[in-house]
C-alpha cells in the first residue's frame, strides 16, 4: 500500500533537515526526510570543516548568512544543545589586483547590509598576523564575526526537533523514481518499490541532485567535487587564537583546531567525481601550497584527514526555486561548500515558498534560470 505525505524532502543532511524543521515549526503536517543512508547527516554534512561567513558576491547571500549566524547564536536556547559558534573572524589574502578591485567594491556592499568588513593593507597584516608570509600581498579583507560551528550539532538539533513536531525521517530510503501525472509531482517511488505519494517533492540531496533532477526531468547543474581537510598534531609556533585564514589564488586556508590547525585547499584540476578518500597527491599539493604563506607549519606533522563532497554549481551559488515545468518540485541544491552556513536560510526560504509565503531575500540569485545567460562566478569560492 502507498504512504500518503504532504511533503517529502530527499536528502537527511544539514539543507533537508533545515527544510523539514521550518515547515514544522510553521504546521505543515505529514513530513518525510528520506535519507538512502543509515544515519542522517552522514555525508557531507558530516565532513564540512564548520566554517561560516558573510562575505558573499550577492546581498542575498549575505542575508542568508545573517539569518544563520543568528540562529547559531541562539541555538542552545532553542534547540537545547550549543552550535558550538566561535566568532574568531576570517581573513581574505590575495596576490591579484583585479580580484581585490572586487573584494573592495564587495566590501562596500556588505558594509552597506551591516556586515563590519575590515579593508587591510600588506602592512595591516604584518602587524596583525605575523604568522602570514606573503611578500606578493595586494590586501586583505577581515570580518571578525565569522568564525565556525558545529555542523553535527547544528544537524541533531534540526532532526530532533523536526522528530518532536511530528517529522518522519526515514533512513535505508534511496529515492529511485519520481512520479508525475498531468505536469505535477505527485511522489516517489523507493529502491525497495515502496511508493510515497505526495504533491510537494524537494531535492535536497547535496551531491546526489544532479541524479535526482534527472529523476523529475529537471536538468540541475551541479556536480560532486572531492574536497579534503587535513589536522596537524599541536602547533604552538601559531597564535593560541587566530581567525580563519585564506588565500584566494589557490584556495587554501587554515584554522585553529583545538591546539591543532586544520587546513584544507580546492583543486581546480581535480575532476568531479564521488570520491571521499584522501590520498598522497592531494596531502602534498596541500602542504606545499600552505607551507609558501605560512612557514611556520613546517614544525607540524599531520595526524589525521578526511574528505568530503562539494556540490558545486557553474558560479559557486546555490540554486533553490520550484521547477517551473514540474509544479510540486523543489530544489535547495549546489551550494558549493556553503551549505553549512546558508542551510539555515535555505530550509525557511523552501519553507516559504511551499506554503506560499513570500521569501525574507530575494531568490533571483539562486534561481535556477540564471544559467541561460552568462554569469559571473562568486569571488569567495572557498
Amino acid at each position: 500500500m502507498a504512504d500518503t505525505r504532504d511533503v517529502i524532502i530527499i536528502g537527511g543532511g544539514l539543507v533537508g533537515l533545515s527544510v523539514a524543521y521550518h515547515l514544522a515549526e510553521k504546521g505543515v503536517p505529514r513530513i518525510a526526510v528520506l535519507e538512502r543512508d543509515a544515519m542522517w547527516a552522514r555525508g557531507s554534512s558530516a565532513r564540512s570543516a564548520g566554517g561560516v561567513r558573510h562575505e558573499f558576491f550577492h546581498p542575498s547571500s549575505v542575508r542568508f548568512s545573517q539569518y544563520g549566524f543568528k540562529m547559531f547564536r541562539d541555538f542552545e536556547a532553542q534547540f537545547g544543545i550549543s552550535a558550538s559558534l566561535n566568532p574568531c573572524g576570517y581573513v581574505f589574502l590575495t596576490r591579484d589586483q583585479q580580484r581585490w578591485n572586487t573584494m573592495v567594491e564587495l566590501a562596500s556592499m556588505q558594509r552597506s547590509l551591516g556586515v563590519p568588513v575590515e579593508i587591510l593593507t600588506p602592512d595591516d597584516l604584518r602587524r596583525r598576523y605575523g604568522y602570514i608570509h606573503m611578500p606578493e600581498v595586494v590586501g586583505a579583507t577581515f570580518c571578525g564575526q565569522d568564525g565556525v560551528a558545529d555542523p553535527g550539532a547544528v544537524a541533531y538539533g534540526w532532526a530532533r526537533r523536526a522528530r518532536e513536531l511530528g517529522v518522519q525521517i526515514r533512513l535505508h530510503a534511496e529515492v529511485t523514481a519520481i512520479t508525475q501525472s498531468d505536469g505535477q509531482v505527485t511522489g516517489v517511488v523507493l529502491q525497495d518499490g515502496t511508493v510515497v505519494k505526495a504533491p510537494v517533492v524537494v531535492n535536497a540531496a547535496g551531491p546526489q541532485a544532479r541524479y535526482v533532477g534527472a529523476l523529475a526531468g529537471i536538468a540541475l547543474p551541479v556536480e560532486p567535487y572531492r574536497r579534503s581537510v587535513y589536522v596537524t598534531s599541536a602547533m604552538t609556533a601559531l597564535p593560541t587564537e587566530m581567525p580563519m585564514t585564506l588565500e584566494l589564488e589557490h584556495t587554501s586556508y587554515i584554522r585553529r583546531e583545538g591546539r591543532s590547525i586544520l587546513m584544507g585547499m580546492s583543486d581546480p584540476s581535480e575532476s568531479s567525481s564521488e570520491c571521499v578518500e584522501t590520498d598522497q597527491e592531494s596531502l602534498e599539493k596541500l602542504v606545499g601550497t600552505v607551507l609558501s604563506w605560512v612557514p611556520a607549519l613546517e614544525q607540524a606533522s599531520i595526524m589525521r584527514g578526511w574528505a568530503g563532497l562539494y556540490e558545486v554549481s557553474p558560479d559557486d551559488t546555490a540554486i533553490i526555486g520550484e521547477a517551473k515545468s514540474l509544479p510540486g518540485f523543489y530544489y535547495a541544491v549546489g551550494f558549493s561548500g556553503h551549505g553549512f552556513m546558508h542551510s539555515p536560510a535555505a530550509g525557511r526560504v523552501v519553507a516559504e515558498l511551499i506554503t506560499g509565503e513570500t521569501p525574507f531575500v530575494d531568490l533571483t540569485p539562486f534561481a535556477l534560470e540564471r544559467f541561460q545567460y552568462p554569469t559571473t562566478r562568486e569571488t569567495f569560492v572557498i
